[in-house]
């Protein structure tokens, strides 16, 4: 071997016939075969990154055919061409998911500390010759040379499970979680590029499916472009306001008046077939487009006020909000303004929280309850029963109104373990001044049910399927002239659109 050093005072190390060779440590200093040579940066703990201190995912440089190539693909591509030993070579790309909590608790020099001490560890951890690549201040990656799929399995066991990192600060040890995501070549990529995309997409499903790592699978790249080319007709449909919103009305048990309707916002396609919201409203709330679909909601509930005469008082609107909009700037504005419209119609606004939103939320999102309360606007605590219920949140959020989730409703009539559960939930309810609405009445025998138990009003396709805005007066009418012949009886059947 040569050692030189250039004019930058970083020490390079050839080792004899210019082989990729793997990565180890030079006066304590992690480093990494790149081109042939040993390289490393001082004061990274990891290696890859260039003379002027920058991650090898940062740079690029000019390959014979012109164009730009990234280091760490070129490295990867070495690698794979210098003759494997065995028949396989497995990429596995590491994230640790701790990085910005212990930079916000312990600081910028612990983070560093830390990753000096974790790329010690793998040294000791992986195969001799192992190369080991830092992409960035909490991605790595681990180049094996391998004869099977196991022994990546195996590799990944050993980096997550019997070796995982830990943070020593002050004789106190901290775990930090790492999520691996694994391709191998040839079987998953013939070429470098191919190959850390592909790490990258498992370990996106890993990180997604909250395991420990995830190897590649085949139609991972089509369910990626299935879901991108989705969230792109998502956005679209939203930003062009072609969301529509439908009314699911809420009837008195006891009296069968109608007394509010839910807004539910639907999606048509061109095609004219409905997309479930269960499909769409989570991806909405991960890629940021539930803020101007909720804003779109409640400027259609507006609109539709003016073709709205003669509703029954008390009449509440009820809609649904995510956790995410909870803490927005414009949310307290917008309800403000949505509230002063329904307010002139003498209608109640309520919001509708999940349990879970209501379980997770934070100190912001109580301060933002607390400030719709002060509005005047109600709120109801949606599913209930369908998460880990806490009563606790009972007792911190000012609830107007408990909806049992359909789960429970739907066998209330012949569930008897079901129907104690409905009781205990209208009685505590009731107890803590809150009204209640069974969800999922879809059946004369579930009304009946929930009647019995003196749970206050109903909601579901027994009464009415969602509808259209323009369509409610004149359900309202049809229900309302019915009404003496729907208690106790099974109800005639209102033609509606079809269930989106």
């Amino acid at each position: 071997m040569s050692t030189s050093i250039d004019a930058t005072g970083h020490k390079w190390t050839t080792p004899k016939g210019g082989a990729i060779v793997a990565a180890h440590s030079l006066s304590g200093t992690a480093v990494t075969a790149m081109n042939g040579r040993f390289c490393w940066n001082r004061g990274s703990p990891f290696p890859g990154r260039n003379p002027v201190g920058r991650p090898v995912s940062d740079v690029s440089d000019e390959s014979s055919s012109g164009k730009r190539r990234n280091p760490r693909i070129r490295f990867i591509e070495q690698f794979l061409k210098q003759g494997l030993e065995n028949r396989l070579a497995g990429l596995l790309l590491g994230q640790l998911d701790a990085f910005n909590r212990i930079a916000t608790t312990f600081g910028h020099e612990q983070c560093e500390a830390f990753c000096a001490s974790y790329s010690e560890r793998l040294r000791e951890i992986l195969p001799p010759r192992t190369p080991i690549i830092r992409l960035s201040e909490r991605r790595f990656a681990v180049l094996i040379d391998c004869d099977s799929m196991s022994k990546v399995m195996d590799v990944a066991t050993t980096l997550t499970e019997d070796n995982p990192p830990q943070l020593e600060v002050g004789g106190d040890t901290f775990l930090v979680d790492v999520t691996l995501g694994i391709a191998v070549y040839p079987s998953h990529a013939d070429d470098a590029s191919t190959l850390f995309r592909r790490a990258e997409l498992a370990l996106k499903e890993a990180r997604e499916k909250e395991v420990a790592f995830d190897i590649y699978r085949p139609d991972a790249t089509q369910q990626q472009a299935a879901l991108w080319k989705f969230e792109s007709e998502l956005q679209n449909a939203v930003s062009r306001g072609h969301l529509e919103v439908y009314y699911q009305p809420k009837v008195e048990v006891a009296t069968s008046r109608v007394c509010g309707v839910e807004a539910l916002v639907r999606w048509r396609t061109e095609s004219g077939s409905f997309v479930p919201a269960s499909d769409f409203i989570p991806l909405a709330e991960t890629n940021g487009a539930i803020v101007p679909l909720t804003w779109l909601v409640f400027d259609r509930i507006v609109a539709q006020l003016a073709a709205w005469n003669g509703l029954p008082e008390p009449f509440t609107v009820a809609v649904n909000v995510s956790p995410q909009i909870l803490t927005h700037a414009e949310f307290t504005t917008r309800v403000k303004a949505l509230k002063g419209a329904l307010d002139e119609r003498k209608i109640q606004l309520v919001i509708e929280l999940t349990e879970d939103s209501l379980v997770q939320g934070d100190a912001t999102s109580l301060a933002s309850i607390d400030r719709l309360r002060k509005l005047g606007v109600e709120l109801a605590i949606d599913d209930f029963g369908k998460g880990y219920s806490s009563l606790t949140y009972l007792k911190q959020i000012p609830a107007a109104e408990i909806k049992i989730d359909k789960r429970f409703i739907g066998t209330v009539a012949v569930d008897q373990t079901d129907k104690q559960i409905v009781k205990t939930v209208i009685a505590l309810a009731h107890a803590l001044g809150m009204r209640v609405v069974a969800e999922g009445v879809d059946s004369a025998e579930a009304i009946s049910a929930i009647g019995e138990l003196e749970c206050e009003m109903a909601q579901g396709f027994y009464i009415a399927r969602p509808m259209r805005g323009d369509l409610v007066p004149e359900w309202m009418e049809h229900y309302a002239a019915t009404a003496a012949m729907r208690r106790g009886a099974v109800a005639r059947e209102w033609p509606e659109p079809a269930r989106a």
